[in-house]
């Protein structure tokens, strides 16, 4: 078969796997880490569903409602977090072309500063949402893990553990932009807000491992 093909303007939500690994791999800015990390996001909530899925029947009868409201939560959140593969390029994207407006003149260059700032925002807004949804894939994990089907048990702890390494993945997206934004009040809310979703992915992390030993003793 003849190697894939795509255009510069192809998704890469619409790539094979394959083709979506070989332009990770390939010596252009994007895709990376941001993409990579919403893509976590979106496989590891896909597998927690699957997991939380196969919770039904007679064996989970007192769990299998919550289980479905938890798999709805999560095939919601999936699509959103897919979106943001392609958004954290165009983000990136963004701040090269910002860059490269002329800077010939004061205006030039005050406009070019401008330009850059907002697109160093926008560049931090898509890993920072990255964060958001990885945090609240691993919350319906976390609350599913202890009543999960043993069977499976294995299958939403790698599905918890691509989200929680999303976020730390996402988090340092953030922390990389941030150091170029002058607007120092907007990065104090932005990176205590990490601080504080980092933390409470730790938490969540430990319940997960948790749970998920006590189905594998």
């Amino acid at each position: 078969m003849p190697p894939e093909t795509h255009s510069p303007r192809a998704q890469l939500i619409d790539l094979s796997l394959t083709a979506f690994t070989e332009k990770l791999a390939a010596r252009t800015p994007t895709p990376g880490g941001g993409s990579q990390a919403a893509f976590l996001v979106a496989s590891g909530a896909a597998l927690v569903s699957m997991a939380f899925r196969f919770t039904s029947g007679e064996k989970f009868v007192a769990v299998e409602a919550a289980m479905a409201s938890r798999v709805k939560e999560l095939d919601e959140l999936r699509p959103q977090a897919l979106a943001l593969v392609d958004g954290d390029s165009r983000a990136y994207d963004a701040v090269t072309a910002a860059f490269g407006l002329p800077k010939s003149n004061d205006a030039e260059k005050s406009a070019r500063t401008a330009a850059i700032q907002s697109a160093l925002k926008g560049a931090l807004e898509v890993p920072f949402e990255t964060m958001r949804l990885a945090l609240q894939a691993l919350e319906l994990a976390a609350a599913g893990a202890r009543d999960i089907n043993k069977n499976l048990a294995s299958d939403c702890a790698v599905g918890a553990s691509c989200v929680a390494a999303a976020l730390e993945g996402a988090f340092l997206n953030v922390k990389i932009n941030a150091l170029s934004i002058k607007d120092a009040a907007y990065v104090a809310e932005k990176l205590a807000a990490c601080d504080r979703m980092r933390m409470r992915s730790a938490e969540l992390s430990s319940s997960v491992t948790a749970a998920i030993q006590s189905h594998l003793s």
